[in-house]
C-alpha cells in the first residue's frame, strides 16, 4: 500500500456464532490493528469502521446489509469481529462509536436526507 492510500473493505454478511457476531470479507487483514474509530459514508449508506495498518487506514464500510447485527451487537453488548481471508480482528469499540454517530445523524440533515432517515428508522 501507498502512503496515505485508502483502501476499502467491504463486508455484506454477518453470523452470529458463540463469541459474538462475526462479519465477513475477502481482503487480507494481516497487519491491520483496530483504530477505534468510525466515520460515516453518506454516499453509500454505510458506517465505516477503521483499522490501521504501519502507513494507512483501511476503511471497513458497513452497508444496511449488516446493520441488523450492529443493532442486535448493540442491544446485547455482545462483540464484533472481522473475518478476513488470513485474520480475524475484533472491532473495538464499535459500540460506542456506533451508538455516537446514531444519536448524531438522528435528525441532522449534515449527514445527508437518505442517511439520516435509514439510520433513524432502522435504529429507532
Amino acid at each position: 500500500m501507498d502512503g496515505g492510500q485508502k483502501m476499502k473493505i467491504y463486508v455484506h454478511t454477518a453470523e452470529k456464532k458463540e463469541h459474538g457476531w462475526y462479519v465477513t470479507c475477502e481482503a487480507s487483514l494481516q497487519g491491520l490493528k483496530p483504530k477505534r474509530h468510525m466515520l460515516v459514508d453518506s454516499d453509500e449508506c454505510a458506517f465505516v469502521y477503521i483499522l490501521e495498518a504501519s502507513d494507512a487506514f483501511v476503511y471497513v464500510v458497513m452497508s444496511k446489509d449488516v446493520w441488523g447485527a450492529m443493532k442486535e451487537a448493540l442491544r446485547t453488548n455482545e462483540p464484533m469481529f472481522l473475518v478476513g481471508s488470513d485474520a480475524t480482528i475484533e472491532l473495538e469499540g464499535i459500540h460506542e462509536e456506533v451508538t455516537y454517530l446514531i444519536e448524531n445523524i438522528k435528525g441532522n440533515a449534515n449527514y445527508g436526507e437518505e442517511m439520516e432517515q435509514a439510520v433513524t428508522a432502522f435504529f429507532a
